[in-house]
């Protein structure tokens, strides 16, 4: 790969979520604060919406590493759960319980008393699911009623589902009218600016190398910045398509030709903008 041509210690984008590479930019910032304060206010559940490649699943350890270990955690992970029986199933494999077999009403019975129990020894539970639009009617009113479970005045489960804003579309439906209530808190996550975008790349890269200047010209930066439409995974993903191209070309560093079939190679476009757009208006 390019490390080893451009002298980094690792390689600066990378395709699964990385806590230690978090960036924290300012809708992101807010979104975690505002999930943190629900949690204070034990809030039984919150929903954090974004379109894919804004960095929800990340948020979310994020958020967990905020919260400390005080707590317990578990991640559902695949949301393709249609019926109640599902939802206990999935839930009583994350807390380690039998659930292969076992009668709907006997699972709900055992996950509430686990949940209670261990909420009663001082540790309530933070259960994240991912991917929650894919959630049927019946999953996400069995996860209300979870969400319900106290012990004294705290609350034995507390969810953050994450997802595409299409599950407001489920969420509109009358059956679900009493858990549209109970979320107080909703943060949504939008793309990143121009300026967001363009640090966020030098971002990753002063993770790998004490020159990141020196790896993209400004030229390229704003290429890409522009290029990604500030959705976090597509400007990795255009980071590290342009960084090889330029190896690959035995180039010292990103310049706007590698930018820009970088993004090509993407499905990308960057549009022009200011004297660009006005010097294209001229040419035509």
């Amino acid at each position: 790969m390019y490390e080893k041509h451009f002298g980094f210690r690792s390689r600066p984008f990378r395709s699964t979520p990385d806590g230690a590479r978090y960036y924290p930019s300012t809708g992101h910032e807010q979104a975690l604060d505002s999930l943190r304060h629900g949690l204070a206010d034990q809030e039984g559940l919150a929903l954090l919406t974004g379109e894919p490649g804004m960095g929800k699943t990340l948020l979310c350890h994020c958020l967990l590493e905020r919260e400390g270990g005080g707590r317990r955690s578990a991640f559902l992970t695949h949301s393709h759960l249609s019926d109640r029986l599902a939802v206990l199933q999935a839930l009583a494999y994350e807390l380690g319980l039998p659930h292969a077999g076992v009668a709907e009403q006997t699972l709900r019975l055992a996950v509430t008393d686990h949940l209670l129990t261990h909420c009663a020894e001082g540790h309530s539970t933070l259960l994240f699911v991912d991917e929650a639009q894919h959630l049927g009617m019946d999953a996400l009113e069995e996860l209300r009623l979870l969400a319900n479970l106290e012990s004294g005045q705290e609350r034995a489960l507390q969810i953050v589902l994450a997802g595409h804003p299409t599950i407001h579309q489920t969420l509109a439906q009358p059956m679900l009218a009493s858990l549209r209530q109970r979320l107080a808190v909703r943060p949504h996550l939008e793309p990143l600016g121009d300026e967001e975008s363009a640090d966020y790349l030098l971002h990753h890269l002063r993770q790998v190398t004490d020159r990141p200047e020196k790896v993209m010209t400004a030229e390229a930066l704003e290429l890409l910045a522009r290029g990604a439409r500030g959705v976090p995974r597509l400007l990795s993903q255009a980071g590290h398509r342009a960084l090889m191209l330029a190896c690959a070309g035995g180039s010292s560093c990103v310049d706007a030709e590698a930018a820009i079939e970088a993004l090509s190679a993407l499905g990308l476009e960057c549009e022009p903008q200011g004297d660009e757009l006005e010097s294209t208006r001229e040419a035509a």
